[in-house]
């Protein structure tokens, strides 16, 4: 009879793995049938350097929603943003583990251990629990808990983990750029991650081909101010005259900046030509659809993750 039930388990920890895996390929393959990035675990160690985390506080065993665990510090390549296993070669061990949680005279799997980050977790060890107990819907989780206390300053400790990249980089790009001394009547604040990084990145590039047409190298103070009041000024502008602000009033001028920049590198890369920012502008307004918002997020995390993986 053990031997039976032991065999009925496995069984069952088989099927749960297929349902997973073809799970985990229709939803890569509809995200990007709709010409979107699919949702992907974040990598703890690029969200450590970009926070500078520092010093982990032990919490002790708790029970954590695992909704909540949205990275990993090893692994975030091997499973989908919602813990679903994206190959097969990790099925002998993923079901050894469903039998874990399957059979009621197993003892049960251990705790996994996490890194805490505002109000979002990283696995450190027990990925391959996480992602059984996101298969089998159990909604939490046994873990010891690491807690990287108050990691941007300022902020709620218990922020989500987007808040948190969004407060870093302000404060990076204010602190670098001085804008707030410089341009005190500034509008500049994102709503989605990686803006800031990468207008950081147009400030440097702008002040190299200031340089380059002086002859001399240019100030970065002047390298900013110019940047701030010939393209950042100048491409709001654009912005506001489309019209694109009054069907997104949760979002900022900041936001469609970025986004614009961003898409008139695209373009240029396809068509092998520079195209106006006011065109781009134009064209940014003629392909908002519903559900457009989602997309620039996600691309504004897709933009973090290049920018980070520099």
């Amino acid at each position: 009879m053990p031997g039976q039930m032991g065999s009925v388990y496995s069984l069952e920890a088989r099927n749960e793995f297929e349902q997973a895996t073809r799970k985990a390929f229709w939803s890569r393959f509809l995200a990007r049938l709709q010409g979107q990035q699919p949702p992907e675990l974040l990598d703890f160690n690029e969200i450590s350097q970009h926070l500078g985390l520092r010093t982990a506080v032990y919490r002790g065993v708790q029970t954590i929603p695992l909704n909540k665990i949205v990275g990993s510090v090893g692994r975030y390549k091997d499973f989908t943003g919602a813990f679903l296993p994206v190959n097969t070669d990790m099925r002998e061990r993923w079901q050894r583990v469903a039998v874990l949680f399957l059979d009621p005279t197993s003892g049960g799997a251990p705790p996994i251990e996490v890194y805490k980050v505002g109000d979002a977790y990283f696995v450190k060890d027990g990925n391959h629990r996480v992602s059984v107990a996101n298969q089998l819907n159990m909604g939490t989780i046994e873990a010891y808990v690491w807690e990287f206390p108050a990691p941007v300053a300022g902020v709620d400790p218990e922020a989500d983990i987007d808040t948190l990249l969004l407060e870093a980089e302000r404060k990076e790009f204010l602190e670098r750029t001085q804008l707030d001394r410089l341009r005190p009547g500034h509008d500049i604040r994102l709503t989605a991650p990686g803006g800031y990084l990468d207008m950081l990145q147009q400030i440097a590039a702008y002040q190299a081909a200031l340089s380059k047409i002086d002859g001399v190298p240019v100030p970065y103070e002047e390298a900013v101010t110019a940047w701030y009041d010939m393209i950042y000024e100048t491409v709001v502008q654009f912005i506001k005259q489309e019209g694109i602000l009054k069907l997104f009033p949760d979002r900022t001028p900041a936001d469609f900046f970025v986004w614009t920049m961003q898409h008139q590198r695209e373009l240029q890369e396809r068509y092998g030509r520079r195209m106006a920012v006011r065109e781009v502008a134009r064209q940014v307004s003629d392909e908002l659809r519903p559900g457009m918002l989602g997309r620039l997020w996600q691309a504004g995390r897709s933009l973090l993750r290049r920018i980070l993986a520099h």
